[in-house]
């Protein structure tokens, strides 16, 4: 039941942690809302496309160099050995007013080598996790998704990591936050975005005004795209940095 509430629990560790002191001055000016590292995480989508057909095959992926660069100070950092572990949702809206999980209507696929977990709610949606295989300085996460049924789907993605964080359960995160690298002074948050092209949100304003309301509890807001402030409300959840990607599948 928590997850789909989990990236506000996140954001509002976050503000907590802004509070505590460092072990160790940091040389950076930070620069987004607070002193934080805020990772960027690359989700391609392939094709990427707002329309897509029934039969069509989705494949979604984040692979990234192990130099990843920090939004926070704007500096890239070299992070080797990090467990990053995808999690994404996946939201079928039928006319603004009842949804589904498009991972239940529709054939996901993930390789083994992913060790993902694919869990079911009965009152939200379906969500799997993964792990990425980290080889020759690259993490990489892949999976495929067969399109089966027509309707507008929300599409998105973030890291376990964000989830333990936000629900108590920060000791899981006991191999990730043992990794240090040079330069490593803040708390960070892993931001997943999209990067092969547009997020297409505007044009499903409705949809998301909708899991805004019946799913977040009026926490979500997008930071960079005026158009959504005033729907979407001035909540904690930041679509831009958890992978939210809007598309229609037709017959």
């Amino acid at each position: 039941m928590k997850y789909p509430f989990f990236l506000f629990f996140t954001m509002i560790l976050g503000l907590f942690s802004c509070i505590k002191e460092n072990v160790k001055p940091c040389p950076y000016d930070y620069t987004l809302y607070l002193p934080n590292h805020f990772l960027r995480i690359p989700v391609t989508i392939s094709p990427h496309k707002m329309v897509y057909k029934v039969g069509d095959t989705m494949r979604i992926s984040t692979i990234f160099s192990d130099s990843i660069y920090d939004m926070g100070t704007r500096h890239t950092f070299k992070i080797q050995n990090f467990p990053f572990k995808p999690l994404s949702l996946l939201y079928r809206i039928t006319s603004g007013t009842t949804h589904d999980s498009g991972y239940r209507i529709n054939k996901l696929t993930i390789d083994s080598i992913y060790q993902s977990k694919y869990k079911y709610s009965t009152i939200y949606t379906d969500l799997y996790t993964a792990k990425t295989v980290y080889k020759d300085n690259v993490y990489k996460f892949e999976s495929e998704l067969i399109l089966k049924e027509p309707g507008k789907y929300i599409f998105l993605m973030s890291d376990l990591y964000q989830e333990y964080n936000g629900s108590g359960n920060s000791d899981l995160n006991a191999e990730a936050d043992a990794i240090t690298f040079d330069g490593k002074c803040y708390e960070y948050y892993l931001c997943y975005m999209i990067d092969s092209g547009d997020t297409h949100l505007k044009s499903f304003q409705n949809e998301l005004i909708y899991l805004d309301k019946n799913v977040y509890m009026d926490k979500l807001v997008s930071r960079e795209n005026h158009d959504f402030s005033a729907p979407l409300g001035d909540g904690v959840l930041q679509i831009e940095f958890n992978g939210y990607y809007g598309f229609e599948v037709v017959e």
